[in-house]
């Protein structure tokens, strides 16, 4: 479903991705993991070809999104759905609106029949009758939900997480958990998924990676990478302050 082969990315003098590949199949829920800054959400750009890689190729099924010219592009991305980290709801437009705008600009529906996809949509992710609230009439919770329901619109194939449960307390973080569950196994759609929250990231997984120094250090299905014994992902995964990744910080800091 997506492939990055040899992926480099660097901004000014940061190297951000440094050679990273990674295969995602079809109905896998890959989680993607590391420090602020790593390169996670610049992952998810790169697949949805709002960055262009210094060097290697990203691929969305037989698509070298590298390749792409601007509508065939525009097209790919019909099928590949994004919830941002901040739900990025249009302030000015009710819920219905905002859930409707990709079929809007997109397509060439009608009133009537986006009118019934939003309300199944809306309905899949229990916020049906919410549809004619604004956004600053929902909680955290609510807004993901809706931006989650503007994601499926389009039917994606692939749908990619920013921070999916940031911000969000343990029990309603828990229930994001289990709607993207659920909607993909429901949907038979791939995730992306890039998040800080060990928690959501061993419910949500069906594949873990851990990026580290602009490369991909762990690789493996939950239960493995839990057990994992490089000293990065062992600290990473306890939270300890003692290991190699305040170690590697210091050292910058000493250099400087």
């Amino acid at each position: 479903m997506v492939e990055l082969r040899e992926v480099k990315k660097q901004f000014e003098d940061k190297r951000v991705l440094d050679g990273v590949s990674l295969a995602v199949e079809p109905e896998e829920r890959l989680v993607i993991m590391g420090q602020s800054g790593s390169g996670k959400s610049t992952i998810l750009r790169l697949i949805l070809g709002m960055l262009q890689p210094d060097a290697g190729s990203v691929f969305f099924k037989q698509f070298e999104i590298t390749r792409l010219k601007r509508r065939k592009l525009q097209q790919v991305r019909h099928h590949i759905g994004m919830v941002y980290q901040y739900s990025a709801l249009l302030s000015s437009r009710n819920v219905r609106d905002n859930v409707a705008l990709p079929l809007e600009e997109l397509t060439v529906k009608s009133r009537k029949e986006i009118d019934g996809i939003v309300d199944e949509k809306l309905d899949l992710v229990g916020m049906k009758d919410a549809r004619d609230l604004m956004p600053s009439e929902l909680s955290g919770g609510m807004r993901k939900r809706v931006s989650l329901a503007r994601a499926l619109v389009l039917e994606p194939e692939l749908i990619l997480f920013d921070e999916p449960t940031a911000g969000l307390d343990p029990v309603i973080a828990s229930v994001i958990d289990e709607l993207i569950i659920n909607l993909s196994e429901k949907s038979k759609v791939t995730s992306i998924t890039v998040t800080h929250e060990m928690a959501s990231a061993f419910r949500i997984g069906t594949r873990m990676a851990m990026l580290y120094q602009g490369k991909v250090i762990e690789d493996a299905d939950p239960k493995t990478f839990k057990q994992s014994r490089d000293p990065v992902v062992r600290q990473f995964l306890s939270g300890s302050t003692e290991g190699p990744i305040l170690e590697g910080s210091q050292d910058a800091i000493a250099k400087k």
